[in-house]
Formats: structure tokens, sequence, C-alpha cells
């Protein structure tokens, strides 16, 4: 079987940075792909207090990216910033998968009204989700 590559941008709070890291780790469980991550992260962070700046980089980073992922936390609907990368994502066609957190029993509005598909804390339904909306994006 052949892995496939994609690039991703994973939408997240800095405050959850644990969340994003055991995401990571439960993609990489399933072999059937690899993703290069193309966020913003506590780790590596954009040098500038410049908004449009900032914006700027985050927006090259999501267009150029396969698929958005979204951290679907309610703690979403408080971030200013998610709400902008998740507007770009749609307004620029990237397929937008939202992982519900574990134990998490709500979803914000946001992300309701904005993903493509909203999957649970699962590797291999979040990795088929991948493969099907870049595939279908694709078309």
């Amino acid at each position: 079987m052949t892995t496939k590559n994609y690039t991703a941008f994973v939408s997240h709070s800095w405050d959850y940075d644990k969340q994003l890291k055991n995401l990571k780790s439960l993609i990489e469980k399933n072999s059937t792909i690899t993703i290069d991550y193309s966020e913003v992260t506590v780790d590596n962070r954009i040098n500038s207090e410049q908004r449009d700046y900032i914006r700027g980089v985050l927006k090259k980073r999501i267009i150029s990216s396969d698929v958005f992922l979204v951290m679907a936390g309610m703690y979403t609907s408080y971030s200013d910033w998610m709400k902008w990368e998740i507007e770009t994502a749609k307004k620029n066609n990237i397929p937008v998968i939202a992982v519900k957190p574990r134990g998490a029993e709500r979803i914000p509005v946001i992300i309701q009204e904005n993903a493509d598909v909203i999957v649970g804390w699962n590797s291999n339904s979040i990795v088929n989700n991948i493969i099907s909306a870049i595939e279908n994006s694709s078309v």
C-alpha cells in the first residue's frame, strides 16, 4: 500500500496545545497517510504582533493546505483567531474537518455551520475523512 502525503492546517487554541499533540499522534497511528502540518504552534510562533502580517502568514498557510482540521471544543467559540481561520478556509474552498475532542458533548455553532464533516476522536475516522475530503475537493 502506498502512503499518501498531505498538508494540513490545524486550527487550535494554544491553551489546549496538548490536544493538538494528541491529535497528531492519533493521526500518525494510521500508516496510510503522512501529514505535513502548517499551523502556528506555541513552539513555532509568528515573530510579529502586527495583526495584518499575522493574518497574511496564516492565510498563506491555510490556502496552501490540502485540508483544514479544527479542534471542535467549545473554546473555539471564544477565539476570534479560530473563527477567522475557519472562515478563511471556507472562502478558499479548503475542506474543513472538525475533530470532536474525547469527552466533548457540545460543538460550537461556528463549527456546526462551517465544517464539511464532524468526526469523533478515532484515528480511522479522522484519516478516512481526510482522504475523502481531499479526493472529493479535487474533482
